[in-house]
């Protein structure tokens, strides 16, 4: 049985829109407006199961074969993300699902770890207009694959998670999403 099918039956109540589970409840804000597909509430499961002493974790996670995709929405330009935060969240999230894994059966070195941070995008600020456009030419098509937020330690082989994406929502709607499904709006 597949990790999709093995969390479905455990978790099917933790089925949630992606409206819901990019909502900023400091703000009462959405960073993706899709309210048909759903998937895992991370945060919930994660709250579930230790409910005295919660770890971090990824708001969602969507499955797509062989694929296990951590998402992580934050509600906030880019330069306002903590990066301390996110990598708490990668880090305990990463040890809960694997005990998930463990406690049903999956070995998770079978499965493509992708752990993504989805951002609302840089501020119209001169020095951030500068900092991007310099990225893109240093980087040219490379852009696209920086893992932000000091994230790289956490990638490749024998690591936390087998690819890192960190980008804005448009990115996600462009990029993530033709990899989940590309019918699906955000």
């Amino acid at each position: 049985m597949s990790a999709e099918t093995k969390f479905r039956t455990k978790y099917q109540d933790r089925l949630t829109d992606l409206k819901t589970l990019s909502h900023d409840s400091n703000n009462n804000e959405y960073l993706c407006q899709n309210t048909t597909y759903k998937s895992y509430n991370f945060d919930e499961i994660v709250k579930a199961r230790n409910p005295k002493c919660t770890p971090a974790s990824p708001d969602t996670l969507i499955f797509k074969g062989n694929k296990v995709y951590c998402v992580e929405f934050k509600n906030s330009f880019k330069k306002r993300v903590d990066a301390g935060v996110i990598k708490k969240k990668l880090e305990d999230g990463y040890k809960v699902l694997s005990e998930i894994f463990i406690e049903l059966g999956l070995q998770l070195t079978d499965y493509q770890l992708i752990f993504c941070v989805v951002h609302k995008g840089f501020n119209e600020s001169e020095l951030e207009k500068k900092e991007t456009k310099w990225r893109k030419i240093r980087y040219r098509t490379e852009y696209k694959r920086i893992a932000q937020f000091d994230l790289e330690q956490y990638k490749g082989k024998g690591k936390y998670f087998d690819d890192i994406l960190t980008n804005d929502v448009d990115f996600f709607r462009k990029e993530f999403i033709e990899k989940i499904n590309p019918t699906l709006p955000c």
